[in-house]
């Protein structure tokens, strides 16, 4: 027979087509039997999923879900507004136990007995404001999702404990005359607890129990909405009082905080809410202005070198008012416009030991709260507007750079272009070939479009409107009647205190010492800071007291 003889070529292509029909009948093979797994495991799937629908036709329905916290009917479900609902609620309570003649709880001064503070039928109140905060506070954390809100009460009782083992220590007749008050026991107390938690845990975070009980902005924000202001204290002085606390204050405000950004190179922020609180009325500003420009966190190293820093006034102004034989208005007026606190003013007018200088002193200081709602509303506006600025500017570097690196880009591939033509030339090769340049860019990221009076609502501190709310329904529901305002405006305030206490315990517990050893030097300019803003604030306003009370 004749042998044919075939090439290498097809030799190898018969091998490959070989082997790749292999290849195919396997996968031929290998995707059969995938597909029948699949058709068996989807049967078996139907059949256990239809069941349940054929046994409980309603599972085949979709649930029915109402998203609260988009919906723009529950504005009213967030941390700030809470403030105004847990204040103004308190501010019911309080008309009514007066009105039923439930006496206001009261700490007396102690000297070895520390139980002995307790010694008023009133104190059994305690165990009900105890109560009705933690409800309403956890109703609140409840409400808002706060983390962990689960375990609020826990947190809370700590905190609560904190603020009260404070108050029975600043009771203390010989704490007392020194005016070491709550405020500083509750800072002390508070960092202390957060310390040795971290030395314990070998660990800087605040355990989640006590953490979602760190409420110092809402606290605060509750306090301030139970000042109530009185109209008819403050008219007989009101003219008198508006020359001392609001004729220096803002420009102050705005020159000292300019001082610290500038020359000490504090960050504006801080600076700003450090001046603030200086010249208005301490924790309180502080934290309207920290809210009002959405740094809140940026208030509590200025709150509490403040309420540890202002101990030396309170002792001090009193004799050197004596010294300077001030008269008693004059005096309270002082106190009233450079110290920080309604409390540690109180404080103060107490030592100086006169009747007018007290009332004087609280007119002056209530006239200075009632600039907290104003200056917030401003610097909301201003601070919205900086930042609208801020980013129109970062926006316009931004395209800026953009089209400068676009035409680097173009006229580089312009030149490497010419390049190429002239070697396709010299190649003989067609120039006129068309080339591949790179597209500008045209995706740059637009402008911001909110405008600048919905930052103003968004940063607006809602408390400003329940404490304008309090004021208004103190001055037209209480009776005319002098002796039941004075028991209802003093039963706020005491309530007030307990929640601005809570939030110095807070404060307190947000303050790391190895953090303040790392920022030693931020704390000794704000420390700076704030005895330069005191020293001027207590020269002019001697100035402007002496003015008011001798003169006009």
């Amino acid at each position: 027979m004749p042998i044919t003889r075939r090439s290498s070529i097809e030799v190898g292509s018969n091998i490959e087509l070989k082997k790749i029909s292999h290849i195919n009948e396997n996968v031929n093979s290998s995707a059969a039997s995938a597909v029948s797994n699949l058709a068996s495991i989807t049967t078996t799937t139907t059949t256990t999923t239809t069941t349940p629908s054929a046994v409980n036709p309603a599972n085949n329905k979709k649930k029915f879900s109402i998203p609260f916290k988009s919906s723009w009917l529950m504005w009213w479900n967030s941390e700030e507004w809470w403030s105004c609902w847990i204040g103004l609620i308190f501010f019911g309570c309080i008309a009514s136990a007066v009105k039923h003649n439930i006496p206001k709880p009261e700490f007396l001064p102690w000297e070895k007995n520390p139980f002995h503070t307790f010694g008023t039928t009133g104190n059994y109140g305690l165990i009900v404001i105890f109560a009705v905060m933690g409800i309403l506070l956890w109703i609140a954390m409840a409400a808002i999702k706060a983390p962990n809100w689960k375990r609020f009460p826990i947190g809370f009782v700590c905190v609560f404990m904190i603020a009260l083992v404070s108050k029975m220590l600043a009771s203390n007749v010989m704490l007392k005359k020194g005016s070491v008050g709550d405020s500083i026991w509750a800072i002390i107390l508070g960092c202390f607890i957060r310390n040795v938690m971290s030395m314990i845990t070998k660990s800087s975070i605040l355990a989640p129990w006590l953490k979602v009980a760190q409420q110092t902005e809402l606290y605060i924000a509750i306090s301030l909405v139970l000042l109530c202001i009185d109209i008819s204290v403050l008219r007989p002085l009101a003219p008198r009082a508006l020359f001392v606390s609001w004729i220096d204050t803002p420009t102050l405000f705005i020159v000292v905080a300019y001082f610290g950004w500038k020359v000490l190179n504090i960050d504006t922020q801080t600076a700003i809410i450090m001046s603030g609180a200086t010249f208005i009325c301490g924790s309180s500003a502080a934290i309207a202005l920290g809210a009002s420009m959405g740094v809140p966190h940026k208030t509590e190293m200025p709150i509490a070198i403040i309420s540890i820093f202002t101990i030396p006034s309170i002792i001090a102004l009193p004799y050197v008012a004596k010294s300077m034989e001030l008269s008693a208005t004059v005096s309270g007026a002082w106190f009233g416009g450079c110290v920080d606190s309604t409390g540690a003013v109180i404080a103060a007018a107490s030592i100086y030991g006169d009747h007018d200088a007290i009332n004087t002193s609280a007119i002056v200081k209530m006239m200075q709260n009632v600039l907290i709602g104003p200056l917030s509303v401003i610097m909301a506006w201003a601070w919205s507007r900086y930042e609208l600025q801020a980013a129109y500017k970062r926006e316009e570097e931004l395209i800026n750079r953009n089209e400068n690196l676009d035409d680097a880009v173009v006229q580089e591939q312009i030149l490497d272009d010419d390049d190429d033509a002239a070697a396709a030339a010299a190649a003989g090769e067609d120039s006129n070939t068309p080339s591949v340049k790179h597209p500008r860019n045209i995706h740059a990221p637009s402008k911001p479009k909110e405008k600048a009076y919905i930052l103003l609502w968004k940063r607006f501190p809602k408390f400003v409107i329940g404490f304008i709310i309090t004021a208004v329904l103190f001055n037209t529901t209480i009776s005319e009647d002098t002796e039941t305002r004075t028991l209802v405006n003093d039963f706020c305030f005491y309530v007030s205190e307990w929640f601005s206490t809570l939030s110095f315990v807070s404060i307190g517990m947000g303050l790391q010492l190895s953090d303040m050893k790392q920022n030693i030097r931020n704390l000794g300019k704000l420390v700076t800071l704030y005895i330069v803003a005191q020293m001027v604030d207590i020269v002019v306003t001697c100035v402007l007291a002496w003015t008011a009370f001798t003169y006009l």
